[in-house]
């Protein structure tokens, strides 16, 4: 606990009302990549010392049910597979219908390694296969899986490579492309196509069935730092200064709405926004990489309809430096998983 011990209990006290659900986990070492495996599992990597770990958990059994279940810490979460890797894990995908994931790592040279969760007979995460980027400009890649045959993946707008997982080959490049601008994040479309957001705003646009991507410019604040998610036709754009673009993929230079929620950071690496659409007429997205919450929102409101504030009321170090890394919002149910530089990892849904 911190030392402000009686805000912390009152907060523990008032979590029992102010969630559904509230699962509490500590990892030995920071969380640098989070993954989705299924609707009961995850994939996460952790930065260690000496040794950097992968390892597949599974969510308690209650956390997706309609049966309510008090607070728990520390006890729910299972391991499943584990694995380890030479170098610090940056993003994880997990290739929809195998057992496999896509991953790749700081000072690889942006390659892409494809490791195999295990089975029945080990419970050894191993490496599967390598990839090299075509075009390494000495940062990893982020990944986008477009289906169960083609993953693309890549740092900076030259250097996307679309790879066949089944040949083991790069069968597209953007090594071509003009704009060689840093990308913070990338998103699948449909089979062929990824929305790529540049650091300054800007829309990269790859469709595999044109010779190069084209860029969108989509912001007006090119010295802001930028991130996106999507999700069917909707993409929600987050800058550092708190800005929030709105956008349609079908008419993806055109502003549909814009909304600024009053945060601020430096730390852009870690800068996350995730898109939840309930249906036509409700959209929620949370955001994380401000400090040590996770906010939620509605697409109507600049001010947050919850606050996730378990990594700081809940840590043992320094609250003012501990900061949320990144968060998932779960494929199907109203369920945030997040995970902050103390190693603390939280599955929760609010009431």
């Amino acid at each position: 606990m911190t030392d402000t011990g009686t805000e912390d209990d009152d907060w523990l006290f008032d979590s029992v009302t102010r969630y559904k659900h509230l699962h509490m986990y500590d990892l030995q070492y920071p969380v640098t990549a989070l993954e989705w495996i299924d609707t009961n599992g995850f994939c996460v990597a952790t930065r260690g010392m000496y040794k950097h770990e992968v390892t597949e958990l599974s969510l308690p059994d209650k956390l997706c049910s309609a049966e309510d279940m008090a607070l728990s810490k520390n006890r729910d979460f299972q391991v499943l597979t584990g694995g380890f890797s030479s170098t610090e894990i940056r993003d994880i995908k997990h290739i929809l219908g195998t057992r496999l994931i896509c991953t790749s790592a700081v000072n690889a040279e942006g390659q892409l390694v494809i490791w195999n969760l295990g089975s029945h007979d080990t419970d050894l995460i191993k490496v599967d296969r390598k990839l090299k980027n075509i075009k390494p400009r000495g940062s990893w890649s982020l990944i986008a899986v477009q289906n169960q045959d083609h993953v693309t993946f890549g740092s900076h707008g030259d250097n996307l490579c679309c790879t066949d997982i089944i040949a083991h080959s790069i069968v597209q490049g953007t090594s071509e492309f003009s704009n060689a601008g840093k990308i913070t994040s990338i998103r699948k479309s449909d089979s062929h196509t990824v929305f790529c957001c540049l650091i300054n705003g800007k829309l990269l646009k790859w469709d595999r069935r044109e010779k190069l991507p084209v860029v969108l410019d989509t912001s007006s604040e090119q010295s802001s730092n930028w991130t996106l998610d999507l999700k069917g036709n909707d993409v929600v754009q987050l800058s550092c200064m708190g800005r929030v673009h709105f956008l349609d993929v079908r008419k993806p230079d055109q502003k549909i709405s814009s909304s600024n929620i009053g945060l601020t950071s430096i730390d852009v690496e870690n800068l996350r926004i995730c898109l939840k659409k309930e249906n036509d007429h409700l959209m929620q997205y949370s955001v994380s990489g401000f400090d040590g919450n996770v906010y939620l929102y509605s697409k109507e409101s600049s001010s947050p309809i919850f606050v996730h504030e378990g990594h700081v009321r809940n840590c043992s170090d320094d609250p003012l430096v501990v900061k949320v890394v990144t968060h998932l919002s779960h494929p199907i149910e109203d369920v945030i998983l997040s995970a902050a530089t103390d190693g603390s990892l939280h599955a929760w849904q609010n009431t």
